[in-house]
């Protein structure tokens, strides 16, 4: 599959960012979808991962699948929720998280589709464009880790785990406050 070397890691910075939320998302899951979001979370970020390793395109049919499944199991689950009058099902999935995983899953999904289309087109001739320059490619790699980082970390904070972690500055739940422990 061809794709440029930039695409591929904007790609690659997505899946992860997609495979953290879903993986913090489990946590307060129903159970039969925190399961499903535990293998799809893993699995994006392996994918991610293979592609920054390897430096191609790895099973990209499954990848649009699998970007467009977390989407699918989203809207499944607050269907039901509406449908059986019990909005507390789909309650643990926050909105926020799951939105932000969605912008990157929608990503992925479109420039998988689009370099699809690109490559079913009968007599279009293969790609000439010049490999990126070492600049333009480590500028394009720290724009997609700021822009995931920007949108990932919001994402966290508002899960479940993310309301109850400590903020920065905590007294760790009192433990310095036992005895024998000083005061500094």
């Amino acid at each position: 599959m061809t794709t440029t070397l930039i695409i591929r890691s904007w790609l690659a910075f997505a899946a992860v960012g997609a495979g953290v939320i879903h993986l913090a998302v489990v946590i307060g899951s129903p159970l039969v979808f925190g399961a499903l979001l535990l293998a799809l979370g893993l699995g994006e970020i392996a994918w991610g991962i293979v592609i920054l390793v390897t430096d191609r395109m790895v099973v990209p049919r499954l990848a649009q699948a699998g970007a467009i499944a977390p989407l699918m199991l989203w809207a499944l689950l607050v269907v039901a929720a509406t449908l059986l009058g019990a909005p507390a099902v789909a309650a643990p999935l926050r909105f926020l998280p799951m939105a932000i995983a969605a912008v990157f899953e929608i990503f992925i999904g479109t420039v998988l589709s689009a370099t699809f289309r690109r490559l079913a087109e009968p007599g279009r001739p293969a790609s000439t464009r010049a490999p990126a320059s070492a600049v333009r490619y480590l500028c394009a790699v720290l724009a997609a880790g700021v822009l995931v980082g920007a949108l990932t970390t919001p994402a966290l904070a508002a899960t479940q785990a993310g309301t109850v972690a400590l903020e920065h500055g905590g007294t760790m739940g009192g433990m310095m406050d036992m005895p024998g422990m000083g005061r500094h």
